[in-house]
């Protein structure tokens, strides 16, 4: 007699397959979102900050900066003073923190990640070169080229930045530049366009007055030229007569 044997598929291997594929759904759906500021270097959270992509750091740096300046320069507080206030106020808070924390029976405040990189030194290091090659490139470009609008630009921009600073001090001065500083580039993006066509309407109006005072200067210089040719001729002429 023969037995005739029916093989039949274990469900297994289907099983494991709609589990693995169900892990796999799980992990991607759990994956967390990635952060925006990972990768970002302090350059581009410097640019983030003076565009107000990140308006709470821009809106925290023109606050300080208008405290420091009335502390220094309304209140008259010395830069000693205002310097010790302020290391004590943020001891004071950081132990109040850490007890807090303790007490509520949280784990401590984590401080290994308050270091300064040897990137970022490099980096800084190379930016602060880079910045003062570029200014010493455009200090002599601006002395050699024969470029009279930029010239005329750096020079009168200097006069005015001597005119305004015998009426300011220092303080004022930085001030005023880093409030400038946060709202300047924002308003040149904002209308960048419009800028641009204004500053090319200005160059284009600039050249055609430095043609057209050029080309008088040249006909003023002939013409001074001609008038002095004619006076030497009727000086030597004069000559000649008293010889004959």
């Amino acid at each position: 007699m023969q037995q005739t044997t029916t093989s039949t598929d274990s469900p297994t291997p289907q099983l494991e397959n709609h589990s693995d594929s169900e892990s796999n759904l799980h992990t991607s759906t759990d994956s967390p979102t990635p952060d925006v500021n990972v990768g970002k270097t302090s350059t581009d959270i410097l640019r983030d900050v003076i565009l107000w992509k990140r308006k709470s750091y821009t809106v925290a740096a023109l606050l300080a900066a208008t405290a420091i300046w009335l502390a220094l320069e309304v209140y008259g507080l010395t830069f000693i003073t205002l310097f010790s206030w302020i290391a004590m106020f943020l001891i004071v808070s950081t132990f109040l923190w850490g007890n807090i924390h303790m007490l509520l029976g949280k784990d401590p405040l984590d401080m290994s990640r308050m270091y300064i990189s040897d990137e970022s030194v490099v980096e800084a290091g190379i930016k602060f070169r880079e910045s003062v090659e570029n200014s010493l490139r455009f200090l002599f470009s601006v002395s050699t080229k024969r470029e009279w609008f930029v010239f005329a630009g750096t020079v009168a921009s200097l006069g005015l930045l001597s005119v305004v600073a015998s009426y300011l001090d220092l303080l004022t001065l930085l001030y005023i530049g880093i409030v400038m500083g946060l709202t300047v580039p924002v308003v040149y993006v904002k209308y960048e366009d419009r800028l641009k066509d204004l500053g090319q309407r200005a160059r284009v109006r600039c050249h055609i007055y430095n043609s057209a005072a050029t080309e008088r200067c040249r006909m003023y210089y002939s013409s001074i030229a001609e008038r002095v040719k004619k006076m030497k001729s009727k000086l030597q002429q004069k000559k000649k007569k008293k010889n004959e």
